[in-house]
């Protein structure tokens, strides 16, 4: 199962959610691939990966330059990472030029998905290139939102894009869950997200999905510790609120397929 993990904002969780989720695969005995298709590096460093380090990334694979089995590396929980790097800054431009440019990521995954379980996407926020490539390649999608109102307004903008590339690609994406995540204990803060929930399911009601499920990722300063030691929540804090919640996440993934 591929799964692209998805907004046009920065800041909602995208990349906690998919290392995290990933984390808990492994515990679960699954084969995963986390591939990072974020200049900013951040599932590559949250699995404790120096980019620095790496001899080569996506961006060779996505131009050609590699087989995406040159880069693949194991990390130290057991998930397997096909790293990002800053040449990814330029990709933009380099793939305008290109033919095909929607699906340069799903045609050199077309060769490995068959080795792993689970293959998941962190894909950047904005309608780039790169965040369609992740798209195209993925057989279902999860939204994460914090508990601003500007993440549910992009919902709209999101929708327009999945609907336009099954328009012009004919790309079929099923829409996996949303991820709602708490950004602090505060009471407020919590009457905010169960708020934007309610929004949430008049959204999924009034576009014909009320089965797709919402899950709230509830604030977790352990999270952060976690990426900073290069492991995720099922390795570092598995019986906090936040890690028992993503094991949830995971074992409905699991069940769902």
């Amino acid at each position: 199962m591929s799964i692209a993990f998805v907004h046009h904002k920065g800041g909602t969780g995208k990349t906690t959610s998919c290392l995290n989720i990933a984390g808990w695969f492994t515990k679960m005995n699954k084969k995963v691939l986390v591939i990072d298709l974020d200049p900013q590096g951040n599932a590559t460093s949250g699995l404790g990966i120096d980019r620095k380090t790496v001899d080569f990334s996506i961006y060779d694979v996505l131009f050609g330059q590699k087989n995406i089995e040159e880069t693949i590396l194991e990390t130290s929980s057991k998930i397997y990472l096909a790293p990002s790097s800053l040449d990814l800054l330029a990709a933009e431009t380099h793939m305008a030029g290109q033919a095909n440019n929607t699906a340069l990521l799903r045609q050199n995954l077309a060769g490995i998905t068959g080795h792993f379980d689970y293959v998941l996407i962190d894909v950047p926020p904005g309608s780039t290139l790169l965040m369609i490539n992740g798209i195209v390649a993925s057989e279902n999608i999860i939204i994460p939102l914090d508990s601003g109102i500007f993440a549910y307004e992009t919902l709209a903008t999101l929708k327009s894009l999945v609907i336009e590339l099954n328009k012009e690609l004919g790309v079929e994406i099923n829409l996996l869950m949303m991820l709602l995540r708490e950004t602090s204990i505060s009471v407020l803060d919590k009457y905010q997200a169960w708020e934007i929930k309610k929004l949430l399911k008049e959204f999924l009601s009034e576009n014909n999905m009320p089965q797709v499920k919402i899950f709230t990722i509830p604030f977790s300063r352990k999270i952060c510790r976690a990426q900073m030691k290069g492991m995720p929540i099922s390795h570092y804090a598995p019986f906090s609120d936040a890690g028992r919640t993503y094991r949830r996440i995971a074992k409905e993934i699991v069940n769902s397929g």
